[in-house]
């Protein structure tokens, strides 16, 4: 059944990702970066994606408003609109963070370069088709 595989992904993913060695850890921070990337978000699309309570949000945010890797928006028509983008530093963070759970997986899983290319490949075809792109 494809549910039973892809919950069986999911579980391998984050055990992958909590036996790293050098701290490469998927952390909120790492998710809320990500998801901010190439979009301004609303506070409650974020919420909806990493799966946390609004408050929770807010510290997260104010903690990475003061360390510079996101910044905090207003909209020009309504005040209490907030919105959320990643800084310069905060793109570099996430680069960072991306490449050390890249070498923590590969080392994880024994893998070389052209392992690490064929299963990226094989990740991106699998995620087209639970995206319904062809």
């Amino acid at each position: 059944m494809l549910a039973e595989q892809i919950l069986a992904i999911n579980a391998t993913t984050r055990k992958l990702c909590k036996n790293s060695e050098n701290g490469a850890v998927i952390s909120q921070k790492m998710r809320f970066l990500y998801l901010v990337r190439n979009d301004v978000l609303a506070p409650k699309a974020l919420v909806n994606e990493l799966c946390i309570a609004k408050p929770n949000l807010t510290i997260l945010a104010r903690t990475m408003v003061a360390e510079g890797l996101i910044e905090k928006l207003r909209s020009d028509d309504d005040m209490r609109s907030v919105h959320y983008k990643i800084t310069q530093k905060g793109q570099e963070e996430l680069n960072r963070m991306i490449a050390a759970l890249d070498q923590s997986v590969a080392k994880q899983l024994n893998l070389d370069d052209n392992d690490m290319q064929k299963g990226e490949e094989l990740l991106l075809a699998a995620i087209n088709f639970l995206n319904g792109v062809e």
